[in-house]
């Protein structure tokens, strides 16, 4: 039996996380591993200094080390998203990724982000349904329609929970400023969906908070149905809050504390100004998108399959 083994790490602007994925043969479906998480905050200052600091790329190189001797005998590819492909040291700090680990990298446009979550979120639902996926990340949001082979219209926004967190401290300073700025920001779209999914950090985290989940369970994230009215009832709830109180809330990790907030607060205004009043949330994105879609083929080419 010819077993693939492939490893996908996507470098992102509030965390790092690897999934490691196995095929026994072509006509078998892809078996994942649970997505290992560390938060590393890469984008941080990016927004406003147009760099990645030297203490954020080195907090993700010494994350990216814990992984290493798990990844020595298996291809990897590191897709790097936003923070990397806007700031203006990204592609040093991904030379310097290759030099100590020996691993391929990549940095993948705000439209291929957008389809990679699209096919990674669908990859299971009805073929013909007309699906609209929704990713609100740290440093960007992508929204892509489609059905589930074949994405009709994708954009990709420069707006994420990290990105409104420091434009909110400098600039716009009230939940009434931030989601006026959000509205501001979202185009036209040419297509009718029949179903909202929504994923990334900030959604999951969500579903996890309104189901007081003590520990993260992504069947019960999976399919869940989260209304617009559970989004707007959090916001002022964890805004009464300081960080240390924060800590007590169910479903909220630590480390998101600080940037849930804009998070909820981009959510809100998308679902308010489509008038969607509730989002499914898929646990699954990106990272299953690059398995589906093999966008991982130009490491696979180099290094070749790990068989078993």
């Amino acid at each position: 039996m010819n077993v693939q083994e492939y490893a996908v790490i996507d470098m992102g602007s509030n965390s790092i996380r690897l999934m490691i994925g196995v095929k026994a043969d072509d006509a078998k479906p892809w078996r994942f591993t649970p997505k290992d998480v560390i938060m590393t905050r890469l984008g941080e200052g990016v927004d406003k200094g147009g760099a990645l600091s030297a203490e954020s790329m080195e907090r993700t190189l010494e994350a990216l080390a814990t992984w290493r001797s798990r990844l020595l005998y298996v291809p990897v590819c590191v897709v790097a998203t936003s923070a990397v492909r806007d700031a203006s040291n990204g592609n040093a700090f991904l030379a310097e990724v290759r030099a100590r680990f020996g691993w391929h990298c990549r940095i993948i446009t705000g439209s291929e982000e957008a389809l990679l979550g699209f096919y990674g979120a669908t990859a299971n639902m009805d073929p013909k349904a007309c699906i609209l996926t929704l990713d609100i990340g740290s440093g960007s949001t992508e929204v892509a329609v489609g059905t589930r082979n074949n994405v009709h219209w994708s954009h990709s926004y420069d707006m994420g929970a990290v990105r409104l967190k420091e434009r909110w401290e400098t600039e716009l300073q009230s939940f009434e400023k931030a989601v006026a700025h959000c509205n501001e920001t979202w185009v036209p779209m040419d297509v009718k969906p029949t179903h909202i999914v929504g994923i990334g950090g900030t959604i999951t985290t969500a579903a996890a908070m309104v189901q007081k989940l003590n520990v993260y369970d992504p069947q019960k994230i999976n399919n869940y149905s989260l209304a617009l009215k559970d989004v707007i009832e959090l916001i002022p709830r964890l805004s009464a809050l300081s960080q240390e109180e924060r800590l007590a809330i169910r479903g909220l990790p630590p480390q998101r504390r600080d940037i849930i907030i804009p998070g909820l607060l981009i959510l809100w205004s998308f679902m308010s100004h489509y008038k969607y009043m509730n989002i499914i949330v898929s646990d699954c994105d990106l990272m299953e998108g690059v398995f589906y879609r093999h966008a991982f083929h130009d490491a696979a080419w180099r290094n070749g399959p790990n068989t078993k």
